[in-house]
């Protein structure tokens, strides 16, 4: 009887079809701020979730948001704040994030170098100096804003605008004095004695004023149809992402390592550059969530967006 039961139950196994997983196409750069995109592939969270990914890679932030606004891709990881949420001014609802990236002194990302000769050891040390900032108004806007924080007024610097992977080469070759950059070029530039770091967390000390508060200024975020549309497939491919943040949490070297090959960072360097903060939305205080309006806000003052949106309808939590 007990062998007949198993034949059975072994013919119902095999009548039955094969179950598929659900596609998501996902857009995303190839840089440390998809960290948990890169976990959740490598540590098998997504397969394990029923989720299958066609990836798509976008490098600028603005084509990520054309894309999810248009429906082209479901999910657009490491968006920029300011995109997603121009993105809502234009059709509201049509970007909702699900993960929220954060930066801040310790969890650092944007910061000011100088050349490794250079006299200074505070951003008010850097009147007279020829400096570079990343590119886009949003970067110079702080850059400014921070100096005229320190005490120094336009006039008392020159501040270009430079492609980020050129700052190492302009501070060895002595064109310019120091560097408004992000990472992973701020831990380079200090690995390789060409300079070194004299302020860290300055959206957060510009905006928040504490270096050390999370200045949620990017994120994770599903289109409007996929998440109407196929709420129970984002709910699984947001806790894929939440599993691969508490492994980053409880395993941030083996979480570096994911970085190398998935982007250009070297291994030497991904081992030791710092890791942003990531949270899901499901997990932000009401403090995080004002620290995220005050950054919108900030940026409308300066003009990176056209009016400012209230965010917490464009995040959702699962």
């Amino acid at each position: 009887m007990r062998l007949k039961v198993i034949a059975i139950a072994a013919a119902l196994l095999v009548a039955m079809p094969a179950w598929a997983a659900d596609k998501v196409t996902v857009g995303f750069g190839k840089s440390s701020n998809a960290m948990p995109y890169f976990v959740a592939i490598e540590k098998g969270f997504f397969a394990k979730n029923g989720i299958e990914l066609e990836p798509v890679v976008i490098s600028a932030n603005s084509l990520m948001q054309t894309s999810l606004i248009a429906n082209q891709i479901d999910v657009a990881i490491g968006l920029l704040a300011v995109e997603g949420m121009t993105g809502n001014l234009a059709k509201p609802g049509s970007i909702n994030y699900i993960v929220l990236n954060a930066q801040s002194a310790s969890h650092r990302m944007e910061q000011f170098v100088v050349r490794q000769d250079y006299p200074a050891k505070t951003l008010a040390d850097l009147k007279g100096a020829k400096l570079v900032s990343a590119p886009g108004i949003g970067n110079v806007a702080i850059a400014k804003a921070a100096l005229a924080e320190a005490g120094l007024k336009e006039g008392d610097y020159t501040l270009d605008q430079l492609d980020v992977a050129q700052h190492i080469n302009v501070l060895k070759s002595g064109q310019y004095d120091g560097a408004y950059t992000l990472e992973p070029g701020g831990t380079m530039i200090n690995e390789m004695s060409i300079g070194r770091t004299i302020a860290a967390g300055v959206i957060a000390k510009t905006i928040l004023g504490d270096p050390d508060a999370n200045a949620y200024v990017s994120g994770s975020a599903v289109s409007e149809k996929f998440l109407k549309e196929r709420h129970d497939v984002a709910a699984r491919f947001a806790k894929s992402l939440a599993e691969a943040i508490a492994f980053i949490n409880a395993h941030p070297d083996e979480a570096r390592a994911t970085l190398v090959g998935n982007t250009p960072i070297p291994a030497d360097i991904a081992a030791k550059m710092p890791i942003i903060k990531f949270t899901m939305v499901s997990d932000l205080s009401e403090k995080d969530t004002a620290n995220l309006q005050a950054y919108i806000d900030y940026t409308a003052k300066i003009g990176a967006m056209k009016a400012t949106i209230d965010v917490k309808p464009y995040l959702v939590a699962f």
